[in-house]
């Protein structure tokens, strides 16, 4: 009897083995037919350019199209990297020291270079170009027909050049022609300065490498000051580097995840906040806008999901993502995105951003160009860039007046 029952579980083992072994063979022979299928439409499209097209086409141009639209479909920040711009990537990824400082991103339904912030006090920024803008062209060449890497290309060069821009501006009927002087771009240092109530601002302008240190000494030298509370100013903030970004956030954190990382071939990786890095239990809040984006982004979803401090402003831009640059043999590359930022409770920030818990509108926000415009202005001079309407400094108000409740008091240490 227990032979026969062994044999009837050997038996049924074989069966799932079989049907698993299967399944997997004709899985992967679907996705195979599904890939050639695909394959034999873009040959057929190839084709039918190749006979039917008005002229003679330039079939390496056409493919080297094909590769970058298949790629930008994905994402604004993967795409085809031709050898000649590999060549130029590996090498210095510009064509030039100079640049007019530009935080950028594609927009999404005209698909143009879209300003997400100028640095502050970079070119860009003396010459007008203001955070929401979109550039229509760079010295007469569509940013619509080319990758974010090519539009910094153009808009990098010497010191000293000038490159000429046309912008579509929210509540302008006519596109600005701009011409922005290139210069040697570096971001501002970490300001701090304490307000009433003692109540420390510090304000981060770019996340650049080592700008933790900065913040870490400033922190130091503020709370020693006399600081009981703290207003952290992200506003027209990014950068790519994240790492700084976790560091800054575990300034404030003793616990929790900061965020964590996570692709399809990517397994997770998460960041913790380590007790020994913190510096500052004080009550904080956090100022973000619409240019927020990228690292700090990082820090602001930190806070809140950690419920250390309160968001004021309006959600961030949505920017956080790694890419990988991947060799062809070809000599030339694919740069495409491998993994995502993802906030402690698993919301992805790529392309969705971080919401504020106090929602404060500034006249200095930028918004979506397809929003409606809540004003039309008619003057086509450039405004003093990125200052609000009204002088007041309405979300700093805000958080001056969220630390200075009663309430705040009994969450300092």
């Amino acid at each position: 009897m227990v032979n026969r029952n062994k044999f009837f579980v050997i038996i049924l083992s074989t069966i799932f083995v079989f049907y698993a072994v299967v399944g997997g063979l004709l899985g992967r022979a679907t996705e195979r037919e599904g890939s050639y299928s695909q394959l034999s439409v873009f040959n057929e499209v190839l084709s039918k350019i190749r006979s039917s097209y008005v002229e003679d086409p330039n079939l390496p141009e056409v493919m080297q199209g094909a590769l970058r639209g298949l790629l930008e479909s994905l994402d604004p920040y993967s795409t085809y990297l031709s050898p000649d711009e590999y060549s130029r990537y590996k090498k210095h990824r510009t064509n030039g020291n100079g640049d007019i400082g530009l935080e950028l991103s594609k927009e999404k339904m005209l698909g143009y270079a879209y300003v997400i912030h100028p640095i502050e006090g970079s070119p860009a920024d003396k010459s007008g170009v203001k955070a929401g803008d979109v550039i229509e062209s760079i010295e007469e060449v569509s940013t619509r027909d080319i990758s974010l890497i090519q539009t910094e290309y153009l808009l990098t060069g010497s010191p000293g050049s000038t490159v000429k821009l046309k912008i579509l501006r929210r509540g302008k009927a006519e596109p600005l022609q701009l011409a922005v002087t290139r210069d040697l771009v570096k971001a501002p240092p970490v300001k701090v300065s304490l307000l009433e109530n003692k109540i420390a601002h510090l304000k981060i302008y770019r996340f650049t490498p080592g700008i933790s240190d900065d913040v870490r000494l400033k922190l130091q030298q503020v709370t020693k000051s006399g600081a009981s509370r703290v207003i952290l100013d992200l506003r027209n903030c990014a950068g790519e580097e994240f790492e700084e970004g976790v560091k800054v956030a575990n300034f404030f954190l003793d616990h929790g995840v900061i965020t964590y990382t996570q692709g399809q071939k990517s397994p997770k990786k998460e960041f913790v906040a380590d007790p020994a890095r913190a510096l500052s239990k004080l009550p904080l809040v956090v100022l973000q806008n619409y240019g927020s984006a990228s690292a700090a982004e990082i820090v602001s979803a930190a806070i809140k999901e950690n419920r250390r401090g309160e968001l004021v402003g309006v959600k961030s831009f949505g920017k956080a993502s790694l890419q990988k640059l991947i060799p062809l043999e070809s000599e030339s590359a694919v740069l495409l995105s491998t993994a995502k930022f993802y906030s402690q409770s698993g919301k992805v920030i790529q392309g969705n951003g971080i919401a504020p818990d106090v929602e404060v509108r500034d006249g200095s926000d930028a918004r979506p160009v397809d929003d409606d415009a809540d004003e039309d202005d008619s003057d086509d001079t450039p405004a003093p860039p990125n200052k609000p309407a009204s002088q007041e400094d309405l979300q700093l108000k805000k958080a001056i007046e969220l630390l200075s409740a009663p309430a705040s008091e009994k969450k300092a240490a």
